[in-house]
């Protein structure tokens, strides 16, 4: 094996790994299968993990499945619906207030 392809293979991504946008706002744990990502998906607001924004699954580097989004209070504010990367269905919820 050639030492680019043992750097390479050092470096490929396997298991959960957790990911900051360049402000250190949102949250991501994402899980990943040589370097590609497969499994859990989980978007947060906030480094704590405490509020979730978005969750869903991949499945070789697509979407795939139910993918829910939710509110900064927990609730939920739409579903879509993948099949291997191609979204089949979106139901959104707008936030019903009382007067």
């Amino acid at each position: 094996m050639s030492d680019d392809k043992k750097t390479t293979a050092a470096h490929t991504l396997n298991g959960t790994h957790e990911i900051f946008d360049p402000r250190g706002n949102v949250f991501v744990q994402a899980r990943f299968e040589n370097g590609i990502m497969h499994g859990a998906y989980k978007e947060f607001y906030d480094d704590e993990k405490k509020n979730l924004c978005l969750e869903g699954r991949y499945e070789d580097g697509m979407k795939q499945g139910v993918w829910t989004g939710f509110d900064r209070n927990g609730k939920v504010d739409g579903v879509e619906i993948f099949n291997k990367g191609e979204l089949l269905e979106r139901t959104l919820y707008e936030d019903e207030e009382t007067d």
